[in-house]
């Protein structure tokens, strides 16, 4: 041990002597001067208030992510217990009444690392993939609050996913006006992302600014009943058409969306089989 501290001494002796020097003459410098003493002890109060300030602000920090986290899940539970989270499997044949609920949607959170709003494709990023049960064209995703739509996820890797924004050039999702039962197809012409259009509505429909458009639940991939925005302007036929083409409003602003939850159809593999057969 002797002889590792003496080839430490010897590597670095110089340098270790200096430092000791350069100490030395601080300490008698602060000691024997009032006006250098002022102004090391202002200097050094105010270096430990950044640092102290530093570490509140980390603490802070930890505090509000184990906060955002307990409600995160709190959130998932909510969705999760609301109607159009749940199947009814309630069955009345004669005097014999069945009844039982089914968990139809589940939800998965996720945070944004990436996101575009300003091109005719746009795509999000989610820091949660395959491992965390996310599988690609089946599961969609809606905003922190629960409502507004965000897109659909088209590709996944273990620990990662993309998702299609609905700010896409090909994003097609079924939506309805709430209380007439009227839907649509919603898409973005590519212009302003705060606006979506919804299309081939029929003309015959009463439509008005400011009606409520929420998702029709006909993709399988969004719950019913998901907030999506309200009518902005008024609807017009294009000319030769038979069908509205209707400005929406988005509920969401994608532009600064950091976290999400990923829908899950807990009984997507029964559509699967339905889809197989009709194909066949």
């Amino acid at each position: 041990m002797l002889r590792g501290m003496l080839q430490l001494f010897g590597a670095y002796g110089a340098s270790l002597l200096f430092w000791l020097l350069e100490g030395l003459s601080l300490v008698l410098l602060v000691q024997n001067n009032p006006q250098q003493s002022e102004i090391f002890w202002n200097s050094w109060g105010i270096l430990t208030n950044v640092v102290e300030a530093r570490m509140d602000g980390m603490v802070d920090y930890i505090g509000i992510r184990a906060d955002l986290l307990e409600l995160q899940t709190r959130n998932i539970q909510l969705l999760e217990e609301k109607d159009n989270a749940l199947y009814s499997n309630k069955a009345i044949t004669g005097s014999v009444d069945g009844d039982s609920i089914l968990q139809a949607f589940t939800y998965i959170k996720a945070s944004v690392i990436s996101n575009s709003v300003s091109i005719n494709n746009n795509y999000l990023r989610l820091d949660k993939g395959r491992e965390h049960g996310i599988e690609p064209h089946v599961m969609g995703v809606i905003g922190a609050d629960g409502q507004g739509i965000v897109g659909v996820v088209n590709a996944t890797s273990s620990h990662f996913s993309q998702v299609m924004s609905v700010l896409h050039s090909q994003s097609r999702i079924s939506a309805s006006i709430k209380g007439s039962g009227y839907f649509g197809v919603l898409v973005w012409n590519g212009i302003d992302p705060e606006l979506m259009q919804l299309d081939a509505v029929p003309k015959h429909a009463k439509v008005a600014v400011g009606d409520t458009v929420i998702t029709s639940g006909y993709s399988q991939i969004f719950p019913r009943g998901i907030f999506v925005g309200t009518i902005e302007g008024k609807p017009y036929i294009k000319e030769g058409d038979n069908f509205y083409t209707i400005q929406v409003k988005l509920a969401s602003d994608l532009s600064k969306i950091d976290y999400v939850y990923v829908t899950k159809h807990e009984m997507q593999d029964e559509f699967r089989e339905l889809e197989k057969e009709r194909n066949e």
